[in-house]
């Protein structure tokens, strides 16, 4: 389709010679001559671009800038101005115009800029047209969930979109950090520029410095061209640096120096470059316990766990499993052109069963995997599409080596036995940790550490109120009331 323009000018003789030209080069155009008359048009017409005269009988050409760009921001504006008048220019650039042309000005030069600021402006647009799809599709009301401890989650998350606090997301393969990091982002006043995510991971060990922070021409052998690292690609937005873990320790400190100075060193570069980027930073590891083991620096844990956020697996939030169930149903079968509209009851049951070790991803794919195959309306089985079922091999992370997979488990169960034992006594650190057998301090330093909360309900606050009042026999739970009833 040819672009349209609108010449808004008071003088035809000056115009005529502009339109044709301009119809030459195959843009089709329409000329006004008052700013009343422009905006008239606009409301019944599409255009690209208006070329406005600075000097208009009664609204004069830098009111139909501001104008146009309050109710019409995806136009285009050229301003025309003499020599004498163009401080008005630099007004109307500031309003949003794209460029003016001085009068009088070389018909060829006309065409060149008035082809630049459409293509400037189509460009404008779609970034704009990208970022409200961004918004749309990583906010947080599309991250399906209900569970209580998502909506805390996200209570979290939202505090802080619009701070530059650097946050540490922790959590098992799959769970959707990343996921997590869009929403901040998009969702924060930086989400009209760049979100950079890089899996440190995915990077070889002798390449990380010069993909982290660029290089110059003639740093190394190879280098032939200078080249952006990803904090200079992402300058301006955020930086999510994924499986920050498996970052060598041997760069942890030039990285903690980019975090706190804001300035990047390129290799060969012979001064440091100002950037401005938020860090976001995941991991599937237990980082305390890679720092007690020196793989990890401590210095740098704490910079980056300013916030941190711990998303929980999927086998601690049974809740969200029939919601995002269906919601990968519909994705699937639309995608998939299927009629599959529901999951049966004994199926949904065994979804909710079932431990996830791949978390969210893998629910992803076994409903995809159901929805291939089923034949009729209704998805009726998925034990085979689960790899292990319910047994303990299915809540192990084979993807791990063996202590840090076993070290995973054993927090898994400390978390789950803790959490279990607060609850059974309403959140009585006291009662739980005689009836768990361990030293109080012991059971709530636990406890803190896997963010559970205690002392909940009236009952907590009666004993905290008079702690002499706890009755010192050994207390038992509804799991050991329930244990004593099996024949």
């Amino acid at each position: 389709m040819k672009h349209r323009i609108l010449i808004v000018e008071d003088d035809a003789v000056f115009v005529r010679p502009l339109q044709r030209t301009l119809e030459s080069e195959g843009y089709e155009v329409r000329t006004v001559t008052s700013g009343e008359a422009a905006l008239e048009r606009l409301r019944d017409e599409d255009f690209n671009l208006v070329v406005t005269d600075r000097r208009l009988p009664k609204m004069d050409g830098i009111e139909v800038v501001r104008q146009i760009k309050g109710g019409h921001p995806d136009v285009a504006v050229v301003v025309m101005t003499a020599h004498a008048t163009i401080e008005s220019a630099v007004e109307a650039l500031r309003l949003g115009a794209v460029d003016y042309l001085l009068k009088p000005f070389d018909l060829g030069e006309a065409v060149l800029v008035i082809r630049h600021a459409i293509e400037l402006q189509e460009l404008r647009s779609a970034k704009g047209a990208r970022t409200r799809r961004n918004q749309e599709q990583f906010s947080f009301d599309r991250i399906v969930a209900r569970s209580d401890s998502m909506r805390e989650v996200f209570e979290m998350a939202q505090s802080i979109v619009d701070l530059d606090t650097t946050v540490l997301i922790d959590g098992e393969t799959g769970v959707g950090k990343e996921l997590l990091a869009r929403a901040i982002h998009f969702s924060g006043g930086r989400r009209d520029k760049p979100f950079v995510a890089v899996n440190c991971a995915a990077i070889p060990a002798d390449l990380f410095e010069s993909e982290l922070f660029g290089f110059r021409k003639g740093a190394f052998t190879g280098a032939s061209e200078s080249r952006r690292g990803v904090f200079q690609h992402a300058n301006g937005g955020t930086l999510l640096l994924d499986e920050i873990g498996e970052m060598p320790l041997h760069l942890q400190a030039k990285l903690l120096r980019v975090i706190e100075e804001r300035r990047v060193m390129p290799l060969g570069a012979g001064q440091p470059i100002e950037i401005d980027v938020r860090i976001l930073a995941s991991t599937n590891r237990n980082l305390q316990a890679e720092m007690e083991q020196g793989r990890f620096r401590a210095d740098l844990f704490y910079r980056l766990s300013v916030m941190p956020i711990r998303l929980p697996p999927l086998r601690e939030r049974p809740t969200d499993v029939p919601l995002l169930a269906g919601h990968f149903l519909e994705a699937s079968a639309r995608r998939c052109k299927k009629t599959v509209r529901a999951i049966a009851p004994a199926a949904m049951q065994a979804l909710c069963r079932y431990a996830w070790p791949g978390n969210v991803r893998e629910l992803e794919n076994v409903i995809e995997r159901a929805v291939i195959l089923c034949k009729a309306d209704t998805i009726i089985d998925v034990d085979r599409f689960l790899s292990g079922a319910t047994t303990d091999r299915g809540r192990v992370d084979l993807s791990l080596q063996f202590h840090e997979a076993k070290a995973r488990v054993v927090d898994d169960f400390e978390r789950a036995y803790i959490a279990g034992v607060l609850e059974a006594h309403g959140g009585k650190v006291g009662l739980a940790a005689r009836h768990a057998g361990l030293d109080p301090k012991n059971l709530s330093a636990k406890a803190t550490r896997y963010g559970l909360r205690k002392g909940a309900g009236p009952a907590a606050a009666e004993e905290r109120d008079d702690p002499d009042s706890a009755d010192t026999r050994p207390a038992k739970s509804p799991l050991r009331r329930n244990a004593e009833r099996v024949p």
